[in-house]
């Protein structure tokens, strides 16, 4: 998990109760995806204008790529568009192999979260920048908390 030193010296704490975004993406409500066995869940405030969310759930042995895998094509077959409520794929691989960048967007389209999920070994890792001020997740952002949030799963 995301410690202080990844964080600028921001305190990781619990997740609020009443968060709007989900920790566990699944873009198109009616397909199955494969769930965690285990999963753990923090929230710090980076900066005035950016709070950090991360999600780490273990799986089942190929669960965790399989996931991944699942999320990129519901990435592409329930993209939201123009004033929708929904999520919108952005790139591949931006934080090394097996990543996604993608956004949901909320408020009529006009704001948005930035998301980036990795698959680790049994783990899927995901970080979630929030901007409660403009309501614009930064993408550099979430690449960078999400290479650190990586490289805590490969190390333990």
């Amino acid at each position: 998990m995301l410690q202080s030193a990844d964080l600028g010296g921001a305190q990781p704490g619990p997740v609020e109760p009443d968060l709007i975004h989900p920790l566990l993406p699944q873009p198109c409500a009616d397909a199955s995806m494969p769930q965690p066995i285990a999963q753990r869940s923090l929230a710090a405030d980076y900066d005035p204008r950016h709070r950090v969310y991360e999600n780490v759930g273990r799986y089942r042995p190929g669960d965790a790529r399989a996931y991944l895998a699942e999320l990129k094509d519901q990435l592409a077959r329930c993209r939201a568009g123009g004033d929708e409520t929904g999520f919108r794929g952005i790139a591949e691989d931006t934080a090394g192999p097996d990543t996604v960048l993608f956004i949901r967007q909320y408020d009529e389209g006009d704001r948005w979260a930035a998301y980036l999920v990795a698959a680790v070994g049994r783990y899927v890792v995901v970080v979630l920048v929030t901007d409660p001020v403009v309501g614009a997740g930064d993408y550099t952002i979430v690449n960078d908390f999400g290479r650190a949030a990586i490289d805590r799963v490969r190390a333990n």
